[in-house]
C-alpha cells in the first residue's frame, strides 16, 4: 500500500513539474519575442551591409536563370515579407522621425562596427561592407544602379563608400553627414582620431553641429601632422618617388574637375574623417559625384594612391581652399566647441 501511495505521489509531482516547465517555456518565448520587437522599434534606421545580402542573392538567382527579380521573389523559399523588408531598408533613408544626422563607414569583413549602434544611438548609420569577393565585371552591386550597402569592389579605400553614399542618397541627405573609419578607439589603431582616447565616439558626441552647418565642412582632425602645411605638391622639383599621390594628382585633377588649374600645394590634416552639411554636398550636382565615383572605379592607379587622391580633395570638393589647415586651438574651438 505504501509503495502504491508513493508511486502515485511521485507521478503527481512529475506531472506538476512537467506542467510548470511548459508554462515557463511559453512565457520565456513571449518575452524573447517582445524583446526582438522592442529592439527593432528602437533602431529602425540602423542598417549593416549584411541586410542587403538576401537582395543580392535574389538578384544573382534572377540573372542566372534569365528571369526578373520579381519572378525570383515570388518563387523564393524566403517569406515575401522578409524580401520586402530587405529592399526597404537597404539604405538608411532619413525621415522626420529619425535623427537628422548620419555616420557613413566603409567596413572590411574583419572590422567590428557594433559600437556604432550601442554608443551612438542618436545618429543614423550607413555601414558599407567592402565587397572583396564579387568579380567587378559580373557584380550587380554598382551604387550607380543599386541601393545596397555593399561596394562594387575593394578599391579606392574609404572614398569608395563615401561616394557611394552620396550618389545613393543625394536627394534625401540628413542635414549632417559624418564620414569616419570603422574603428572605435585606441592606439595605435585609431592614432589619427584626434582626442585623448583616440575615440570616434568622443569625436561625434562632442561635434559642434552648428559649426558644420555654418561652415559646410570640418575635418575631424585638428593636429596638423601629417597633412599640413604642404603635404601634396604636384609639381615638386625634383619629384620624390615615394610620393605617388603627387605624381597622380595633375591628371586626376584634370579628369575630375575638367580644368588645368591644379594647385601647387594641397594640404589638410589627414586622414579622411570629416563632417559635412547636406547643403554643402548639394552645391555640386549629382552627376558630378557619379563622375567622381566612376573615375575611382576605373582609374588604373593603385588602391592606396586613388584613395589618397580623394583624401586631399574632400575639403576642396566641399568648398574649402586647397590649403585647409586651421590653427589647432581654433579648430578645437570651432569643431568641438572646446574653447
Amino acid at each position: 500500500m505504501m509503495r502504491s501511495r508513493r508511486k502515485i505521489e511521485f507521478m503527481v509531482v512529475a506531472v506538476f513539474v512537467l506542467c510548470a516547465w511548459f508554462l515557463f517555456d511559453a512565457h520565456l518565448n513571449d518575452i524573447q519575442k517582445e524583446s526582438v520587437k522592442t529592439s527593432v522599434a528602437e533602431k529602425p534606421w540602423r542598417h549593416e551591409a549584411t541586410e542587403a545580402e538576401e537582395e543580392q542573392n535574389i538578384l544573382e538567382q534572377a540573372i542566372a536563370h534569365g528571369g526578373t527579380k520579381e519572378e525570383t521573389l515570388s518563387t523564393s523559399t524566403t517569406p515575401q515579407h522578409t524580401s520586402t523588408l530587405t529592399q526597404s531598408t537597404a539604405v538608411a533613408t532619413p525621415s522626420p522621425s529619425l535623427p537628422d544626422r548620419v555616420i557613413v563607414i566603409a567596413k572590411l569583413p574583419m572590422d567590428d562596427t557594433r559600437w556604432v549602434h550601442t554608443d551612438l544611438q542618436d545618429w543614423q548609420s550607413a555601414i558599407y561592407d567592402i565587397d572583396t569577393e564579387t568579380p567587378h565585371n559580373t557584380s550587380t552591386l554598382d551604387p550607380l544602379t543599386n541601393s545596397t550597402l555593399r561596394t562594387l569592389r575593394n578599391k579606392g579605400m574609404e572614398a569608395n563608400a563615401y561616394l557611394a553614399y552620396i550618389v545613393q542618397n543625394y536627394n534625401n541627405l540628413p542635414s549632417t553627414i559624418a564620414f569616419i573609419h570603422p574603428h572605435k578607439d585606441g592606439y595605435p589603431t585609431a592614432w589619427h582620431t584626434d582626442n585623448n582616447e583616440h575615440s570616434n565616439v568622443v569625436s561625434l558626441q562632442t561635434l559642434n553641429i552648428n559649426f558644420i552647418q555654418s561652415n559646410g565642412y570640418a575635418n575631424l582632425r585638428c593636429v596638423h601632422d601629417p597633412g599640413c602645411p604642404q603635404e601634396v605638391m604636384p609639381f615638386r622639383n625634383p619629384p620624390e618617388d615615394h610620393r605617388t599621390i603627387e605624381a597622380a594628382m595633375p591628371d586626376a585633377w584634370r579628369n575630375l574637375f575638367n580644368n588645368t588649374d591644379v594647385p601647387h600645394v594641397l594640404a589638410t590634416p589627414c586622414c579622411a574623417q570629416f563632417a559635412v552639411s547636406s547643403k554643402q554636398v548639394q552645391k555640386r550636382p549629382l552627376d558630378v559625384y557619379k563622375k567622381y565615383y566612376t573615375w575611382l572605379m576605373e582609374t588604373p592607379l593603385k588602391d592606396e594612391t586613388s584613395g589618397r587622391v580623394f583624401e586631399y580633395l574632400w575639403h576642396i570638393l566641399f568648398g574649402q581652399d586647397p590649403v585647409y589647415c586651421p590653427a589647432y586651438e581654433k579648430c578645437y574651438c570651432d569643431v568641438y566647441n572646446r574653447c
